[in-house]
């Protein structure tokens, strides 16, 4: 009888473990329950306001004919929440698929810090995963900032009663891409930087306990852009001019690739010609082709290869900062600039924000893309935004494809994707 009884234990653990007993971070691609966005109300520039983009990407969400999702709005105290709530009222949009979420917090980019679903197949159950923060690098682990983010993941399990997976690895959600079936993308520059004292194997083998995955291909870097901020400038849009980063991520995949299914990865690119132009784009095409080189021979976590798909990367923007504004009172206060230049304290300076076409949301029925131009632009900014638009509607045939007007929330350096994180579909018991 007891040998009947085990054999029976082994048939239904291996049943289990057939039917997705395995715990994983879907794609974003697969279905979703909710989408969680972090909005914060910033004018990093006069005349951008984060307020209005955030309010199309919630409008499009939770529009029936569009998104008809259950978003959860994120903002740091209850003031926030009634303007908010006051900007919703006024564009009409219903809030019955709306909860707010009040927790403190400084930075708009809730994928980053936010909570990070994993869910297991087989018994239907959601876990949050609880990484490390220490403000994409910039700050040390004990600093406040750190500390005041790194805890929100930790709130959000506590407030869905989840159970959550701690982690000592210091890690943000745009820099891991996952085909939901056991392959992740990661960038070396960024992951490193975060973690200098570990090595690639304890970093790999952290990343499979949490996430689920078996296979993890590593791409050197991402793009000039979104390189640190803080201690280097760009060339400026004239001669002898130079221009600042408003933000960035510090090597985030998402600004320049994504799955866009468990098969099919979207890579930015930079032409020959676009290279020939200036030291950006060259420097640019000599990443990205060398992304290109790696995934093009790499494999899935069954062994199978990719199809890589290109789209452009967008013009270089150039806006002028006068010393009113927050993000020179920001890049003031922070920047280090280890290449010798000295800031010009007190004088306009030239800012580009972190723009991507690449930092777009799948939802279920909608993909909300990003896009740049406004009158007075050149027309190849209005060209590379319906280039990329095309791109993205012929890989996405079953959703609408929502183009947005996003730089208000580049200019924190960060975009669509950094400031939402979708919540995976389980299925509820009656």
């Amino acid at each position: 009888m007891k040998k009947l009884l085990w054999i029976l234990w082994v048939f239904f653990y291996c049943i289990a473990q057939a039917h997705g007993g395995q715990w994983r971070f879907p794609g974003e691609f697969e279905k979703q329950d909710a989408v969680w966005v972090g909005w914060l109300s910033k004018t990093y520039l006069k005349g951008y306001p984060t307020d209005e983009v955030m309010l199309d990407i919630v409008k499009n969400l939770v529009d029936p004919d569009l998104g008809d999702m259950n978003v959860e709005i994120c903002v740091p105290d209850p003031l926030s929440w009634d303007h908010v709530k006051e900007i919703l009222k006024n564009a009409k949009v219903a809030t019955n698929r709306i909860s707010p979420i009040i927790i403190p917090f400084t930075v708009p980019y809730w994928r980053d810090f936010g909570p990070i679903f994993i869910k297991n197949d087989g018994t239907q159950e959601m876990k949050i995963v609880d990484f490390s923060f220490n403000m994409w690098g910039y700050y040390p682990l004990s600093d406040l900032q750190s500390r005041y983010h790194e805890k929100i993941d930790r709130k959000v399990a506590a407030l869905m009663n989840l159970p959550s997976l701690m982690s000592r690895v210091v890690s943000e959600g745009g820099d891991r891409l996952l085909n939901g079936q056991g392959t992740m993308i990661a960038v070396e520059a960024c992951e490193f930087q975060r973690n200098p004292n570990m090595s690639r194997e304890a970093l790999e083998a952290e990343y499979k306990r949490l996430l689920g995955v078996n296979k993890i291909i590593w791409l050197p870097r991402g793009t000039v852009e979104d390189d640190r901020f803080d201690t280097s400038v760009l060339p400026g849009p004239g001669p002898n001019e130079v221009a600042y980063r408003s933000g960035s991520a510090n090597n985030h995949g998402d600004e320049f690739c994504r799955f866009i299914d468990a098969r099919t990865i979207l890579l930015a690119e930079v032409s020959k010609e676009e290279a020939a132009k200036n030291s950006i784009a060259a420097e640019n095409r000599h990443r990205m082709e060398t992304n290109f080189k790696i995934l093009n021979t790499a494999t899935d976590q069954n062994g199978d290869r990719f199809e890589i798909v290109r789209i452009p990367m967008p013009e270089i923007l150039y806006f002028k900062a006068d010393p009113t504004d927050e993000v020179y009172l920001f890049l003031l206060s922070a920047a280090k600039y280890t290449d010798g230049t000295c800031f010009p304290i007190g004088e306009p300076i030239w800012v580009v924000p972190a723009t991507s076409y690449c930092n777009f949301l799948i939802s279920n029925n909608v993909v909300l893309a990003q896009q740049y131009y406004e009158q007075g632009m050149p027309p190849s900014v209005r060209a590379k935004d319906q280039a990329a638009l095309t791109i993205l509607e012929k890989q996405f045939p079953l959703r609408r494809v929502i183009p947005i007007k996003t730089t208000g929330l580049n200019f924190g350096g960060g975009g669509i994707h950094c400031a939402t994180q979708q919540q995976p579909s389980i299925k509820r018991k009656n």
